[in-house]
């Protein structure tokens, strides 16, 4: 299999790109996909699955640290049950690129799976926000590029945009670089990113311990927590002003939060970056909220809504 990452922090678009990108790729090629989530349920995979899209998730650490030894074996069961010719692979957006790059040099992966092309997705509007607050793993998703897209240019200010691509510039001299919205982008560009990619990363590869565990350093050096919150007994009328409380800071510096909550019908999608959020309509989900942030208010946000993760409580 031929392989393509999409790296972005946290709310950045890169599931409003895998949206478009997997039918893409799917039409000149057969094509799956492996998501990597920190959270216990994956929020971008229940998104994913609902396009009728080839997921295969990996949850409850990052694919570079906690679960490598899983990749090995999600990546034997792929190349058995559909051998894809493409595998489209979205870590967590607290990946190492070092890390990773690492990982899939291994002759262990080599020998299923080839990285041909890295994708970077960086929000314009909040990307200087985001490099002021976090570890240097954030730049490194942007030198490890082919193509970087500087998305969310229709909400950037001309200031945004042009400083967002200066820096992107900076780090990475050969990536293409490009502005989007909603992560819309030519066909025939991702195809030249992916053919730049190849030529790019030819090499031995070097090998790797898959059995053993070591701490995911990014979340821990960036004092980053993370806690995941059952919304099944949140009342569909106070999800408003539960989810702006949680943008705006009352129960502590939320990174990013992204989730299922009760809806007047049915259930809703709750994304919170940085500040900003947004509530909208989503099919049948798991009902919860994956919290990512500092000094968090545990207990006050377990107030607010209910304690644990119920599975599949909400319908259509």
């Amino acid at each position: 299999m031929r392989a393509t990452i999409v790296y972005g922090f946290l709310g950045a678009g890169k599931t409003t790109l895998l949206r478009s990108l997997v039918p893409q790729l799917a039409a000149l090629e057969s094509t799956a996909l492996l998501v990597n989530e920190f959270g216990v349920e994956g929020v971008d995979q229940v998104v994913l699955a609902s396009d009728d899209l080839t997921v295969r998730q990996l949850v409850g650490g990052c694919v570079c640290c906690e679960v490598r030894g899983d990749l090995l074996t999600a990546l034997e069961q792929l190349d058995r049950s559909i051998s894809p010719e493409r595998l489209v692979i979205e870590p967590t957006g607290l990946a190492s690129p070092d890390t990773l790059a690492h990982v899939f040099a291994s002759p262990s992966v080599r020998s299923i799976v080839d990285v041909d092309s890295v994708i970077t997705v960086l929000d314009a509007t909040r990307y200087a926000l985001v490099r002021d607050h976090l570890g240097d793993f954030f730049p490194n998703q942007v030198r490890h590029a082919d193509l970087v897209l500087v998305n969310k240019a229709d909400m950037a200010s001309e200031a945004q945009r042009l400083d967002a691509r200066a820096w992107a510039r900076a780090l990475n001299a050969e990536a293409a670089i490009l502005e989007t919205v909603y992560c819309e982008v030519d066909p025939d560009l991702l195809l030249a990113a992916i053919r730049q990619g190849g030529v790019r990363r030819a090499g031995p590869g070097v090998e790797v311990d898959f059995h053993s565990t070591v701490p995911h350093d990014d979340l821990a050096a960036s004092g980053l927590e993370r806690l995941v919150l059952d919304t099944g007994d949140l009342p569909a009328e106070r999800v408003d002003s539960f989810v702006g409380d949680l943008a705006a800071g009352v129960y502590g510096e939320v990174v990013r939060a992204k989730g299922f909550v009760p809806a007047a019908e049915g259930c809703a999608l709750v994304d919170v970056v940085l500040g900003a959020w947004e509530v909208r309509r989503f099919g049948p989900a798991p009902l919860y909220i994956d919290v990512i942030g500092r000094n968090l208010n545990t207990n006050e946000m377990e107030t607010a809504v209910t304690h644990g993760i119920k599975e599949f409580a909400c319908t259509a």
